[in-house]
Formats: structure tokens, sequence, C-alpha cells
């Protein structure tokens, strides 16, 4: 059974992804469907990702599979949120990083997010890369539902959400 270990750090609107220079980098199209389910356009590919939190674990089940470009664009017809990214991604020891850049149509960055995924039981990684570590504004604690990628899918909440942290910080 999959099960999803991640922590998030937001970064500030204005961080330079030329810094990620050696990481991988891809576009993606994002959208939820309104039973839960997610969709991705990941370049060429289409995956289906089923997420469930399970309380008596304490833990969240992640089930992606891969879909067929017809599948995916009948699923995409029924979408209710989508959101446009481009991620940036590097495996560290035994940790995946990623940097997703969650832009508008225009190419705007509304939100810019590290996310490490980290082995079952592990709850911190064993470092943070250089190239984001003196710029993380927010650390967010485990289970924090306002920093969800189907949340800050929308720029008006994002702005919201960035203006609270930097009057905290």
């Amino acid at each position: 059974m999959p099960i999803e270990n991640e922590l998030k750090y937001i970064l500030p609107l204005d961080f330079d992804a030329a810094v990620l220079g050696g990481w991988e980098r891809h576009d993606i199209r994002q959208a939820y469907l309104d039973d839960g389910p997610r969709i991705r356009q990941i370049n060429a590919d289409y995956v289906f990702t089923y997420k469930k939190w399970i309380s008596q674990a304490g833990e969240l089940v992640e089930i992606e599979q891969t879909l067929s470009k017809d599948d995916f664009d009948l699923l995409w017809s029924q979408r209710i949120e989508t959101l446009e990214k481009t991620r940036y991604e590097k495996h560290i020891g035994e940790a995946e990083w990623v940097v997703d850049f969650l832009h508008d149509s225009a190419g705007r960055n509304f939100v810019v997010m590290a996310e490490v995924e980290l082995p079952r039981y592990k709850s911190r990684p064993d470092i943070i890369p250089d190239e984001i570590a003196s710029h993380i504004l927010y650390k967010v604690n485990s289970g924090d539902s306002r920093f969800t990628n189907k949340a800050l899918s929308d720029p008006l909440y994002a702005a919201k959400i960035y203006e609270e942290l930097i009057l905290k910080v």
C-alpha cells in the first residue's frame, strides 16, 4: 500500500527557478474531479491519482495509475478545479524533492512550494537542498489543509495565504 509522507515548504513568489539547474523539469496540467480524485498530464504522460486519509492509521494512502490520453481527455471534461504548474524535481538520498511553481494562464506565479517525499516512517529529511534552504518562508505543519494543491489552485486564496505568512514573518 503506497503511503504518502511529505513535508511542504512555502517559498517566495520571486524565487528564481534558475537556481534549480540540474533538477528535472516538468510541465503539469492538473485537475480535480467532483468525487475527489485528481488527474494530471505530466509532459506527455497521463496519471489518475486517488488519495484517502486513513484516520485510525494516521496515514494517507495514495494510489496512482497511468491513463491513456483518451481516458484523460474524457475525465478532463469532468473537472471542477484545475491548475497548471512547472515542477522541478531531484532525488537526494532517500528523499524526492520537488519545487512547484503554480501559475496562471499568463505565466505569473501565484504559489511557489517545495515538497519532500520521505520514506514511510521518516519524520524529516536528512538535508534541505542548498538551492532552497535559505528561501523558505514557512514550513507547513503536517496535515495543514490550507496548503493542499487543491486549495492553493485558487489564486485569490493563495494571495491571502501569502499575505498572512508575510505578516507573521
